[in-house]
Parts: structure tokens; C-alpha cells; sequence
């Protein structure tokens, strides 16, 4: 563990002593960790608000014109759909920088988790058929329900689980485990045999703007670990 030492001189039975402290700064070091991410959350919010702002009322008149002249260049029609396709990814981001600026309310209820993972998988099921990925689910018996926010977890999940897809481009296997760790504690494993991440870079992950592949935004894994930490969870990455 990380320590603090130190040196006093003293006098110990009438003799030149030196008297030594040493203090466990763990948990002053986790303190100004949590601090220094939320300062990045806080600056990245506010960036992102204002990035959100500016670029979307200029890209909802350049659809809408795109969508007027379309009709007049058919036999181009394949350009238009790659546009109006990058148009959807631009405003996809985007909604993504105003959930970081601005989470939305959260409702919590009552609900199954692996319920919600099943849910997912038959949404995501198409695509990951289509990149020669087969998801599989090992569910413990009477893993207890929890009090989350639905549509959020389900977020997180959608996450982890493209991430994995995008991580095998070669295909491969998902696989999710949920065991119950304690009466009130479950834990969930998206384990992927994808191509990995360095260490050096494992340790980023999590930083705003921050990402390994070609067309990402850099914030997927950090809206996806706070809304867990607004569940009171933990998230933990590991690469082989």
C-alpha cells in the first residue's frame, strides 16, 4: 500500500531519537482520484453542451435541404444515403455529448436483470449474427431482482456488448454471466474474445473523448460508468 513517512527528531530515555510516523494515504489517493475524474466530467460536460449546441441547429438545415433536393438527383440517390447515413451518426454523437452534459432523470423500479439482458440480446441478436458473433448467457437460478433505472442499464449493456462486437472483427463468442455475489450484491461478466487492450491504454479508457477504434466517440465506457455509480455499482475492465 502507498505510505507516508515521517521523521521527528526527538530525545528517547535521555538519548538523540528519531520518532517516525507512517500513514496509510490509500484513501487520500482515491479521494483525489474521484476528484481530479470529476473535474474531467465537469469540464467534458460543459464542452460537450457547447459542441452539442453549436453543431446541431446548423445540421438540422443541412438535412432537411438534403432531404428537399434528393428527389431532383435519383439517379445519384446512393450519395445521398451515405449522407444522410453520416448525418445519423453525427446526430447520434451528439446525443451522446447532451447525455454527458445533461443525464437524464432517472426512474428507478423494481426489475429482473437478466430479464433486461434477454431484451437486449434479441435487439442486438441481428447484428451480432451478422458479424459471425453468437452471444451466450450463463444466468445463476434466482438471481434476486434489482432497483435500477431500465432504460439506463440497458444502455450499459448495449454498450459492452457493441464494444465486444466491434472488438472481434473475425467474429467470435460473447459470453455474460450473472452470479449473485451476496443477498445484495450481483455481479455481471461481458466476457469477449476479442483482440484485446494494452495495459498502458487499459488505464484510459474511461477518459472523455478517449477511444481504440477508427469511428468512436470516446464516450460510451464513461457515460456507461456513471450511470452504474448512480446505481452505487462498480465497473472493473481486464485484458488477456
Amino acid at each position: 500500500f502507498e505510505a507516508e513517512l515521517k521523521g521527528i527528531q526527538t530525545t528517547f530515555e535521555s538519548k538523540p531519537a528519531i520518532h517516525l510516523i507512517l500513514r496509510d494515504i490509500e484513501k487520500r489517493k482515491k479521494t483525489e482520484k474521484f476528484l481530479l475524474q470529476s473535474e474531467k466530467l465537469l469540464v467534458a460536460g460543459q464542452l460537450a453542451a457547447g459542441i452539442a449546441h453549436e453543431v446541431r441547429n446548423p445540421l438540422t438545415a443541412i438535412k432537411g435541404f438534403l432531404q428537399l433536393v434528393e428527389d431532383n438527383f435519383k439517379e445519384n440517390k446512393t450519395y445521398f444515403e451515405i449522407i444522410c447515413s453520416e448525418i445519423n451518426r453525427i446526430e447520434t454523437i451528439l446525443s451522446e455529448l447532451l447525455t454527458l452534459a445533461k443525464p437524464k432523470n432517472m426512474e428507478f423500479k423494481t426489475n429482473n436483470v437478466t430479464q433486461l439482458i434477454d431484451e437486449i440480446i434479441t435487439l442486438l441478436d441481428t447484428e451480432a449474427l451478422m458479424n459471425q458473433v453468437e452471444i451466450k448467457t450463463r444466468f445463476a437460478p434466482n438471481v434476486s431482482a434489482i432497483f435500477c433505472d431500465e432504460n439506463q442499464l440497458k444502455q450499459v449493456f448495449i454498450n459492452f456488448i457493441k464494444n465486444s462486437i466491434e472488438a472481434m472483427p473475425n467474429g467470435g463468442t460473447i459470453t455474460i454471466d450473472v452470479k449473485q455475489q451476496q443477498p445484495d450484491h450481483i455481479q455481471l461478466l461481458f466476457i469477449d474474445n476479442g483482440c484485446g487492450i494494452p495495459e498502458h491504454l487499459l488505464k484510459r479508457i474511461e477518459e472523455p473523448f478517449f477511444t481504440t477504434k477508427e469511428k468512436g466517440t470516446g464516450l460510451g465506457l464513461m457515460i456507461s460508468k456513471q450511470i452504474i455509480e448512480n446505481h452505487n455499482g462498480q465497473i472493473q475492465y481486464t485484458s488477456c
